[in-house]
């Protein structure tokens, strides 16, 4: 049995403390009244226990339970997500559908975006759920709490939490006790009092102990139930019981420690040095503990202590693997560690073997790590670190390792820190990821100061180095740098690795994307393809199905670019497990061309799987389509407010994630905004925020700068000076022509059109709007004249569709002219009419529940990890959908459907 499954059962020894009748009796906690239990006392109070046979009762009565218990290597987000998902599938295997049914699936793009598909998940399932979690207590770091504050305040109300814990949680409970949704036990219940005490002996010795014995335990103890149950065990074996609790009460000794030594004194030498090994491990099986002494019979010797209920407690309904009580195991390993330090690190070292061997490559090189057998764990991760990084995704596990490996082991196989480079590029951690790869520089020139030096090390080094550096810059979107790299590397690793390879021609055709060498970047990709295909690259595979849509969209081929983006989704469900991170950036561009095709309803669901995710995870392009789609949409809503409050988020992720083209794309895209809306003044003031506020000298967009200000400024000059826009939206367009740049060539010329226009030359504005047609029509843009309406509807409407007949632009004028004609140019072709109950999506409706829960709108945009503009976007749909105007309105309404 997978160790992974041991950390998936309550445990279920039969010779703990019994349970007190006044907390098995809590009618409360089994009827699911208070969504989240909290227990909090120290260890041996029978917290687990306790959760045990809440947990056994609930399984009676038919209520799906999950359950998971924390120990110290699970404050590893990476590895703690995976346990959750797994837990979680346990109670209900529909949980985890939304990120594929690989309880090992790569969470790329952060906790937000797990949280994000396990909400959707939990939310469509109508029955109770318990989940429980047991020694929270191991639970440090943030970023895992933050996960586990979450469930607690906005997970769905018929999931409730049971948590134990040795010390208050760093969870944010004062909200739930004012609304009287947390039940909690602390100290006080788990304590025995006299009552208990006695019937606890009685069951465990059979007989009643003395009134007076039992009063002085339960002073001794204060009412510990571990410290009762080990006097039990010492009792159980006394010739004078009255003289034991004698010389107990009188011990100025640590009670656990001097109980720990009476154990240790009854039991003989071949089954003490047994413990001992056994304890240093947080879970054991007979195979494991056979693998520490092959002299012993580890089973029988197994069965021998759980017939003694030596704090043994069986992890699975099997017994396959079980572990001590955290307070005893604690005991026997520090006493064997204080005792023979040498023989337990070559105990766990032994036992690591044994884990490695039989699969367990993560708890291998724990075990070597906590016994400083540094060869061992750095021979180990060498081994696996290509597989768990690149492959696998385990970042956050690579991390945790690399900072308990010494500097001067890590040295010895640089594939370890190649690898722990490239984790790094996929944190915020730039500092750190900027001096590791300094680390591999410095590592690099040492050896070629080495002569003869290794030939094979050293070209290994410089190739990693070098294609880090590329892909860093395409990552940073430094396209045209990464580009430049990327052709270097390539031509100097002619004979690398085809994944290698692929990897690398992604980069360079990225890099002909930035440049917009559309055509070079498109033939890089063909041979990018092979390379993958051939090695089974399906990961750098589905990025170059990303790269092609991209370029394809620059291109303005935007029908193309769609049929890129279906079959990079059909890769990452068929090969990825549904990659849910990934996934998000085609959906995120699918998004855009929905949009463009005027297919509103389509963008809509593409924007429903793209939010949030590709906050984290996606590279510049995505994360622009998918805000401006928000944007755009919420625009035809006439809703100006939230759309600039949508783009304005938009600029801020593109700040805090360093990616400068995000900022000011949706910068332009606010300034074209307002522009549009008559709002000169604050258009010129957003456009001189970010310095495209005058037309450039350059006739043709050489930078990002040049690009706003020619398709941005020009549009709120277009009043006050026509007459400057025309030469300089002329030269761009030569420019668009020359590199085929169809959908840009379309938006520049319909800006020089308007330009003409108020300028008074009007049949130069309409040869114009003609030439943009014939470029529009066979490519089916539309909402690039759409999205225009008011300023080019006098035009749209004296065009003469006969005099065109013949052309594929006579049937594009004859449906703008329609469209133009309804509501300014904002109703759209698409009008779905299937009921509305069908339409909401599993985030609407979960949206919807959340509004029947009274959360406020802050409270449920940091529920779902999105701004309140974005959650506006969201209520502006359900809205729609169900005929309502209002909050309460569509309570009703969705109450009326069956909806809630």
């Amino acid at each position: 049995m997978p160790i992974l499954e041991a950390k998936l059962y309550p445990a279920t020894g039969t010779g703990r403390p019994l349970p007190r009748p006044k907390l098995d009796g809590c009618r409360d906690v089994l009827d699911g009244r208070y969504p989240v239990v909290v227990v909090v006392a120290p260890a041996g109070y029978g917290k687990s226990t306790q959760l045990t046979r809440w947990y056994a009762q609930l399984l009676a009565q038919g209520v799906p339970c999950a359950w998971l218990s924390f120990d110290e290597q699970d404050d590893d987000p990476s590895r703690f997500t995976r346990h959750l998902m797994a837990a979680l599938q346990r109670a209900d295997p529909r949980i985890g559908a939304a990120v594929g049914q690989n309880p090992h699936a790569d969470f790329a793009g952060g906790s937000n975006a797990l949280l994000e598909a396990l909400a959707g998940d939990l939310a469509a399932i109508q029955h109770r759920l318990v989940l429980f979690l047991d020694d929270l207590q191991f639970v440090r770091r943030t970023e895992v709490l933050e996960i586990v504050d979450w469930l607690v305040n906005y997970g769905p109300r018929n999931v409730q939490q049971v948590i134990a814990s040795r010390e208050e949680p760093r969870l944010r409970l004062s909200g739930l006790r004012v609304r009287r949704q947390l039940f909690e036990v602390d100290i006080r219940q788990m304590q025995f009092n006299v009552e208990e005490a006695s019937h606890f002996y009685r069951d465990r010795l059979g007989r009643d102990l003395p009134k007076q014995n039992l009063l002085r335990l339960l002073e001794k103890t204060e009412g510990w139930p571990a410290a009762l149950e080990l006097a039990a065990l010492a009792l159980d074996g006394a010739a004078d019981p009255a003289e034991f609790v004698g010389q107990f009460a009188g011990s100025d000794r640590s009670v656990v420690d001097y109980l720990g030594d009476v154990l240790l004194s009854r039991l003989d030498e071949r089954t003490r040095a047994f413990v001992f090994r056994i304890a240093l491990f947080d879970r054991i099986s007979a195979g494991l503990a056979q693998s520490l002494d092959e002299t012993c019979d580890a089973g029988a010797l197994l069965d021998a202590l759980r017939a003694q209920n030596l704090f043994l407690i069986p992890l699975d309904c099997a017994g396959t693997w079980v572990r001590f009580h955290h307070l005893v195991g604690e005991f026997f390993r520090e006493r064997f560690r204080r005792m023979a330090p040498a023989q337990a690190s070559e105990c766990l070292l032994r036992g690591a073997r044994w884990l490695h061997a039989n699969g367990h490559v993560e708890d291998a090189v724990n075990c070597a790590i906590r016994a400083q057998g540094w060869e061992q764990a750095v021979r180990w991760i060498a081994e696996s670190v290509e597989e768990l990084a690149f492959r696998r995704g385990y970042h956050q596990t690579i991390l945790r390792w690399m900072n308990a490996l010494p500097e001067e082991w890590v040295d010895r196989y640089p594939v370890i820190r190649i690898q722990f480079v490239f984790s790094l590029t996929f944190t915020p951690r730039q500092e750190e990821y900027e001096a590791q790869l300094h680390r591999l520089q410095r590592l690099l020139r040492g050896l070629e100061a080495q002569p003869p030096g290794d030939a094979t090390l050293i070209n290994e080094l410089r190739c990693a180095i070098e294609l880090q550096a590329a892909m860093s810059s395409a990552l940073r979107d430094e396209g045209a740098r990464g580009g430049e790299l990327a052709a270097a590397w390539l031509a100097r690793w002619p004979d690398a690795p085809e994944m290698r390879k692929g990897v690398m021609g992604n980069v360079l055709a990225f890099g002909h994307k930035t440049t917009g060498h559309i055509d070079e970047g498109l033939e890089v990709i063909g041979t990018t393809r092979r390379w993958l295909q051939q090695s089974e690259g399906y990961y750098p595979l589905a990025w170059t199905s990303y790269v092609e849509a991209v370029l394809l969209l620059k291109r303005g081929s935007y029908l193309e670019a769609r049929r890129a983006c279906e079959s990079g989704l059909e890769l990452v469900h068929n090969k990825l497990n549904g990659h849910p991170a990934h996934a998000s950036l085609f959906h995120g561009l699918l998004a855009g061309i929905a949009y463009e095709f005027d297919k509103i309803g389509v963008a809509i669901e593409h924007l429903e799987q793209a939010m949030s995710r590709v906050d984290e995870y996606g590279p510049a392009d995505a994360v622009i389509a998918t805000y401006a789609t928000q944007a755009r949409l919420q625009r035809l809503r006439h809703d100006e407010e939230s759309a600039i409050a949508i783009l304005h988020e938009g600029q801020e992720l593109g700040e805090r994630r360093g990616l400068r083209r995000v900022t000011v794309s949706l910068a332009a895209e606010e300034c074209l905004s307002l522009a549009r809306a008559g709002h000169l003044d604050d258009a010129r003031v957003v456009a001189r925020r970010f310095g495209f506020h005058e037309l450039p000298a350059l006739a043709r967009p050489a930078d990002l700068i040049t690009d706003k200000s020619l398709r941005a400024a020009s549009r709120y000059l277009l009043r006050e000076s026509p007459g400057l826009a025309v030469p300089a939206l002329t030269g761009a367009i030569e420019h668009c022509q020359q590199r085929d740049l169809m959908h840009r060539q379309v938006e520049l010329l319909l800006l020089r059109s308007l330009a003409y226009q108020e300028n008074g030359e009007s049949a130069s504005a309409l040869a114009d709007l003609h030439r943009a047609l014939a470029i529009a029509a066979p490519r089916q843009y539309l909402r690039v004249f759409l999205d225009e309406a008011g300023a080019l509807r006098a035009m749209v409407d004296r065009l003469d569709p006969e005099r065109m007949r013949g052309s594929e632009a006579a049937p594009l004028a004859r449906q703008l002219q329609q469209l133009m004609r309804k509501s300014d140019g904002q109703a759209h072709a698409e009008q779905p009419a299937v009921p509305a109950m069908e339409e909401l999506t599993r985030r609407e409706v979960a949206i919807l529940k959340r509004l029947e829960s009274g959360l406020s709108n802050k409270e449920i945009a940091e529920a779902i990890f999105i701004s309140e503009g974005t959650l506006k976007w969201h209520l502006h749909n359900v809205y729609g959908k169900l005929a309502v105007k209002n909050r309460s309105g569509a309570l009703i309404r969705a109450r009326a459907l069956g909806v809630l």
